[in-house]
This record gives C-alpha cells, sequence and structure tokens, in this order.
C-alpha cells in the first residue's frame, strides 16, 4: 500500500457514517465557536503525562527495532528451510533424475547434422553415415576433364602466351618456353571425399573446378604438391629445402641430384603467405557455397524442425513429470511428518491411509494449472535448446552433457524472461527483476551440478561396492548438493534486500497501527 492508497483510506474513515448518533449541528457550532480555556488544558495535560509516559528512549527503541528483525528475519528462516526441502526434491526428481533419463538419448553433436560435426565424423543420423560411405570414388579424368577445368586452361594459355599469366605461389610472370598446370587449390581428392561437400549434396567436379578453385602454376610445384593441402605441402616443402644449401656445396653432382637441385630451386622461390591466402580465400568460397546450400535445404529445415519437436515434448514431459513427483513426495513427507506428530490409529489404518491417499490426490490435481504452465515452458525451452545447440554444433561439436546443460539452463533462462516480460499483477517490476535474478542463478547452479555429476559418477563408481549403485547414488548425491546451493544462493539474493524489507515492513506496521488508531477515534464504519 503506497502513501496515497493510505491518505485516500484515512480521509474515507473520516468521512464514513459511525455508529453514533448524528449531532445537533447547532450545538457543534456553538462548541467549535467557543473559547478554549488554555489553562484548564495545560492542567489535565500535566496531570495525564504523570501516568501516561509517551516519550521513548534510545534503547527503547533499539530494542524495539532489533526484536522486529529478529522476527522478520526468523519468519524468513522458516520460509528457507520449506524452500530448502522443495528446492532439494526438485533437483533430485527434476534436473538430475528424469533429467538424467531424458539425457540418456543425448547425443555427441545434437540432433541434426551439421557440416562442421561431419568433417569430424560425428554423425546424428546414420542415413547421412551410409550416404558418405556409399559415395562415388574419386575419378581424375572426370575432375580433370570437366568443361569449367578446359575453359580456365584455355585462358590461362592464352594468357601465356601473351606473356601476362602469374604463378600464383610465387607470383612470378610464368615464360612462354616454360610447362606450367592449373592447380586445383584445394585439391580435388580432398573435395572428392569432403563428408561436408557429400552432406550438402553438391557436385565435386562442379566445386573443384571453379574459378577461385584453379590457379596457373609451374608443373613443378603443382606435380609436388599432388592432393595435399596447402599447409601440409608448405610444411613438407621447407623440411625439404634444408637439402638445398647442401646440394649447392656440392661440386659432382649426379643427374638424379642436379634433377633434384632444379625442383628445390623452383620450389624456393613459392611465396608461402601467398600461396597460404589464396588456399584461404578458395577455402573460404567453398565453404561459403556449401554451407549456403546445406543450411538453406528443406533437409536440414526439415530435420532441424523435427528434432526441436521432439526435443519439446521431451523437455515439457520431463518437467511436467518433475512437478507431479515433486508435489507427491512433498505431500507424502508432510503425512509422514503429521503420522509421527499426532500418531495413528493402528484400528483404523486402511480407513486413515485412504484418506491420506485422498488429500495427497487432491493436492496434485490442485496444481493442474502449473502442470500447464510448466508444460509450456518446457515445451518452449526443449524447442528453443533443439536450435540453439544446432546452431552451436555448426561451429564447434558439443557433447552429451552440453546438450543438457543448454536444455536445462534454456528452461530457467525462459522463466526469468517470462516473469520480467509478464510479471503477476501483485509484483513490480524491482521485484520481478529479483525473481528473474535467482532463477538465473538457480539455472548457473544446476548447470555447474550438470558438470560436476560425471566426476562424481566416476567417483563412487570406482568404490567398487558402490558401482552398481552409481547412477542413483549420484543423483541424489548431486541433486541435494544442487537443491541446497540453489537454496543458499537465492537466500543471500534475498538477504541483500532484508535491511530496505525490513524498514519497508515497520513503516507498514506503523502506519496500520495508526489507521487502527484513527478508527478507534473516528468510530468503526457500519
Amino acid at each position: 500500500m503506497n502513501s496515497l492508497e493510505r491518505a485516500r483510506k484515512r480521509r474515507k474513515l473520516k468521512n464514513s457514517t459511525t455508529i453514533y448518533k448524528n449531532a445537533d449541528e447547532a450545538l457543534v457550532q456553538k462548541f467549535l465557536n467557543s473559547d478554549v480555556d488554555d489553562e484548564k488544558v495545560n492542567s489535565v495535560y500535566e496531570r495525564s503525562a504523570k501516568f501516561y509516559d509517551i516519550s521513548v528512549t534510545d534503547e527503547e527503541a533499539t530494542e524495539f527495532i532489533e526484536k522486529f528483525k529478529k522476527d522478520f528475519n526468523d519468519k524468513k528462516f522458516s520460509e528457507l528451510i520449506s524452500t530448502c526441502k522443495n528446492d532439494v526434491i526438485t533437483s533430485i526428481v527434476t534436473p538430475f533424475g528424469l533429467g538424467k533419463i531424458v539425457s540418456a538419448y543425448d547425443k555427441v553433436g545434437g540432433n541434426v547434422d551439421t557440416i562442421y560435426n561431419v568433417r569430424e565424423d560425428i554423425y546424428a543420423t546414420e542415413n547421412e553415415k551410409k550416404s558418405y560411405l556409399s559415395r562415388d570414388e574419386y575419378d581424375t579424368h572426370k575432375y580433370h576433364s570437366h568443361k569449367g577445368y578446359r575453359d580456365i586452361n584455355k585462358t590461362t594459355s592464352e594468357l601465356k602466351n601473351n606473356d601476362e599469366l602469374i604463378d600464383y605461389t610465387t607470383n612470378n610472370k610464368i615464360e612462354r618456353n616454360s610447362k606450367h598446370d592449373l592447380d586445383h587449390v584445394i585439391s580435388a581428392k580432398e573435395i572428392a571425399d569432403d563428408r561436408g561437400r557429400v552432406l550438402s549434396g553438391l557436385d565435386g567436379a562442379d566445386l573443384a573446378n571453379k574459378e577461385s578453385n584453379l590457379k596457373a602454376t609451374d608443373s613443378t610445384i603443382n606435380r609436388s604438391k599432388k592432393a595435399d593441402s596447402m599447409s601440409d605441402f608448405i610444411k613438407r616443402k621447407n623440411k625439404n629445402l634444408k637439402e638445398l644449401e647442401a646440394l649447392e656445396k656440392q661440386d659432382n653432382l649426379s643427374t638424379q641430384e642436379i634433377h633434384r637441385l632444379e625442383k628445390l630451386k623452383k620450389l624456393d622461390k613459392i611465396d608461402d603467405e601467398k600461396a597460404l591466402a589464396h588456399d584461404k580465400e578458395a577455402r573460404e568460397k567453398y565453404d561459403k557455397e556449401i554451407n549456403s546450400r546445406y543450411y538453406s535445404s528443406k533437409k536440414f529445415l526439415k530435420n532441424t524442425a523435427t528434432t526441436s519437436l521432439t526435443e519439446a515434448g521431451k523437455m515439457s514431459i520431463q518437467q511436467t513429470l518433475g512437478l507431479i513427483m515433486v508435489e507427491f513426495f512433498t505431500a507424502v513427507f508432510e503425512e509422514i511428518t503429521d503420522i509421527y506428530k499426532n500418531g495413528f490409529d493402528n484400528e483404523k489404518f486402511f480407513e486413515i491411509l485412504g484418506k491420506r491417499l485422498k488429500k495427497i490426490a487432491i493436492r496434485i490435481k490442485e496444481q493442474w494449472k502449473n502442470v500447464v504452465t510448466v508444460f509450456k515452458d518446457g515445451f518452449l525451452a526443449g524447442f528453443i535448446s533443439n536450435l540453439v545447440t544446432t546452431v552451436i554444433n555448426a561451429f564447434v561439436t558439443t557433447g552429451k552433457r552440453v546438450v543438457r546443460i543448454i536444455r536445462e539452463g534454456l528452461f530457467s533462462l525462459i522463466k526469468a524472461i517470462k516473469i520480467l516480460l509478464f510479471p503477476p499483477k501483485d509484483m513490480s517490476y524491482t521485484e520481478a527483476m529479483q525473481e528473474a535474478k535467482k532463477l538465473i542463478a538457480s539455472g548457473l547452479i544446476i548447470s555447474l551440478g550438470v558438470i560436476a555429476e560425471e566426476y562424481i559418477s566416476k567417483l563412487i563408481a570406482s568404490t567398487g561396492a558402490l558401482s552398481a549403485y552409481s547412477d542413483i547414488l549420484t543423483a541424489v548425491f548431486v541433486g541435494a548438493i544442487t537443491g541446497l546451493a540453489v537454496t543458499m544462493t537465492v537466500y543471500y539474493l534475498d538477504k541483500k534486500k532484508n535491511d530496505k524489507e525490513i524498514v519497508n515492513a515497520l513503516i507498514l506496521n506503523t502506519e496500520e497501527k495508526v489507521i487502527r488508531i484513527e478508527k478507534l477515534l473516528i468510530g468503526s464504519p457500519h
């Protein structure tokens, strides 16, 4: 209640009809216009002051505030214990119980094939792997008789005849009487065997014989490069050049050594930076075409949509079952606590048991609105997490646990965004921001718990005696620790604003007392 609302309430009280009879207006006016006997008023005040001391010492004020603060914190501590119990149960049941079951179907690299992953021989689907293994064998004639190859080769021959042909590896002019070749900057063999190229469905010969991938160079250089990548060729070439100085110092060289020396001299003219720059440019254009073709294909979009819906269904079921199970176990623990405190009539065992089970069922049934909410939130989190995982896998391969971290983390993030954008009617923006902080912090802690889970599982498995129960024990242990960590973190975030809450609560408490006094003075309304 703000100051304006409180002022309105006071005016309403003052203007309200009381239980007393309406006063005679003439008498009231006579009373109001009469003189005040100041001496008599002061005398009454002095006599009453002896009996009613309204002064407050600093010690009394401090004692009151400390008591109020203690009562406030005791209430918060009770809430903490209750929250702690719920968070521990939730963590054991949902992210580390059901979440672990769901994660059994997670894959390294996600659910959708990406160019990056297949090049690492990581396939999400068996069909794409079989498609690669059943590809056509590399046919050098097909690649070197391609129309693109023949057209560019004709152009380079004309340039050489006009003394305008430049060797792309040395940046030197290629003489008319020298031998030159068209070099596939990215070798034809590499393109034919590229898993990413096969996944995209593009023709290898078409890609290999693009103008960006065909460059003129000395025949010796081209045939020394063979089917190696440019970086591997440069490394091998520089290693072989160590022979050059030794051969140049020798006087009597064999025919074979003379040929070797001439070959090394030509290789020594290669400008490594220039050659690698051409290779980088060719690969960028090559990868751009493959990525553009594959990531805009119906195959990729269909697989992404299908797997996203599957993940959405898995996550929504996980969260829905999690909520129901948490409510079930919480209700069971409360009933057990009640039995411990109040006893159990053995003569009516089944009758009382039935009543308690019915109470548990009613409690779970009353959560249907929350079930719908977590189902929707889980569905959205699962759908988006699959999209995020797919995007990440276009650049780097995700492990199975990373997939799970993304899924669980996004669920917390979506809830945080939701509460910021659509806060409850009775929640201010500041309170919504505080709740969002707690949700994000909880998501981060759960993610750390997922990371720690693997190490703890291995530690329990290494004990021998407990190895058969490592999965169950890990879920319980990590779930409990994570639940406690979430509770403590949330408590810490709340504790930071406790002083402000205490002051506000004290002001509200005081103003409520003032309003009650005003009611007594004015009279209770009908």
